[in-house]
């Protein structure tokens, strides 16, 4: 009976030993990976000076490119989306590079993969920002002046300063002349208002 007891202890050690090690591999080998492609050969067989564009039922408009080293294009969806997003493909297809960005003005995230589509690195802009760029439309939406989003005049940045995050609203209210309001990142509240001269086009 001794022995049975014995040989049983020995083979519940045995397995809890496996199972750690199951564990640490299974954690090892936990990457992300992308199985995103490019369609080469759609993009070669309709291709313009290079270029190849056209549009989803959805109204999304897509552009697509080539160079020596790389495949990129531009995904831009209709109104109300708000965000375009930018992808690099290495030569065999691959993911190379996703940012999605408020066109022109900030990004929101950038991942970059290797050629076998596992993730090196990620970027959350977001992630500093505890005041969300929704919210930060609302507060355009309350605001006594009309400002346009999508207006070639107005321009919405972020950047983390001294003072911390901060979003900036520049937007014309009047010729020659360029509104800004500084807005805290954390709480969402107004800073600043200024104004600054500009040309006119």
């Amino acid at each position: 009976m001794k022995l049975l007891i014995i040989i049983l202890l020995i083979f519940v050690c045995f397995s809890c030993k496996s199972q750690v090690n199951n564990q640490n591999n299974t954690k090892q080998n936990n990457v992300t990976m992308t199985t995103e492609k490019f369609d080469i050969k759609t993009f070669e067989k309709n291709k313009i000076d290079g270029e190849y564009n056209f549009v989803l039922d959805d109204g999304t408009k897509i552009r697509q490119s080539s160079s020596k080293v790389d495949y990129s294009e531009y995904i831009t969806p209709p109104p109300p989306e708000l965000y375009h997003t930018y992808n690099e493909y290495f030569k065999n297809g691959n993911l190379k590079s996703n940012l999605i960005s408020f066109p022109n003005d900030f990004s929101k995230n950038y991942k970059e993969f290797d050629i076998n589509g596992k993730l090196i690195e990620e970027i959350n802009y977001d992630k500093p920002f505890k005041s969300s760029f929704k919210q930060l439309l609302e507060l355009i939406k309350n605001e006594k002046d009309s400002i346009d989003i999508f207006d070639k005049n107005t321009l919405i940045t972020r950047g983390i300063l001294d003072e911390g995050p901060i979003w900036e609203i520049t937007y014309r209210k009047v010729f020659m002349r360029r509104e800004v309001i500084k807005v805290d990142g954390i709480t969402g509240a107004i800073l600043e208002r200024s104004h600054y001269p500009h040309l006119d086009n």
